[in-house]
């Protein structure tokens, strides 16, 4: 049984993946490194401090994670003044659904608060979620399930009862872990065997993710 529904949101909620990467690509130009469709796809959904990590292990110190980031941040952060937040396909929808049949819903994201709550009030869907829990709010990043049982409490929601809507690797690992039905809504990481096998299942945007909670909840489609 699904109870409530936690999503992500970078990647999955906004379309800020593409700005990130755009953002790294910059930060490449100017620092005179390079990084590989693999690198950022393991740095998709991670902390701060677990992509310092890689850094380190794929630059043995040549180059700053921390200088790279403040580069793409300041590009992420021009590109959606400039332009607004982008939303995904299916989001509005998948609010308006969980909304009108009381399902709660909630948002656990790697991203600090106030970048974070900034993007839901500009996207105009704060009052959608009962609960929200951010990457600077707890001690272990995905793919540590952290994160995903927080949101389920703050919901006092069993984990067993939440679906966690996902687009990165870590993310659905962490879903996983947490005890949690996963589903990933591919961004620019395909889904990999590994993956496939994680998953409950897999959407191509959020409105298909509409007939799955049908599917859970027969008195909603009658």
């Amino acid at each position: 049984m699904i109870s409530a529904v936690i999503f992500d949101m970078d990647g999955l909620m906004f379309d800020t993946e593409r700005i990130m990467k755009d953002g790294w690509m910059h930060a490449c130009e100017i620092l005179d490194f390079h990084l590989t469709e693999e690198q950022l796809s393991q740095m998709r959904g991670g902390t701060r401090e677990r992509n310092r990590m890689l850094f380190e292990q794929w630059f043995q110190g040549r180059i700053s994670y921390d200088q790279g980031r403040e580069i793409r941040t300041r590009y992420q952060e021009i590109y959606i003044d400039q332009y607004g937040i982008p939303v995904k396909k299916g989001l509005v929808e998948l609010l308006d659904y969980l909304s009108f049949h009381q399902i709660p819903a909630a948002i656990a994201t790697s991203t600090n608060r106030k970048s974070a709550s900034r993007y839901w009030d500009m996207a105009g869907i704060t009052s959608y979620f009962s609960a929200s829990v951010c990457g600077d709010e707890v001690l272990h990043g995905k793919p540590d399930p952290e994160i995903f049982l927080a949101a389920a409490k703050k919901m006092q929601t069993p984990p067993a009862q939440c679906l966690i809507l996902e687009d990165s690797i870590t993310g659905i690992r962490a879903a996983k872990a947490a005890g949690s039905f996963a589903c990933m809504v591919p961004d620019l990481t395909p889904p990999t065997e590994e993956l496939r096998r994680l998953c409950d299942f897999i959407c191509q945007d959020l409105a298909q993710v509409i007939p799955y909670l049908d599917s859970f909840h027969p008195e909603h489609s009658v």
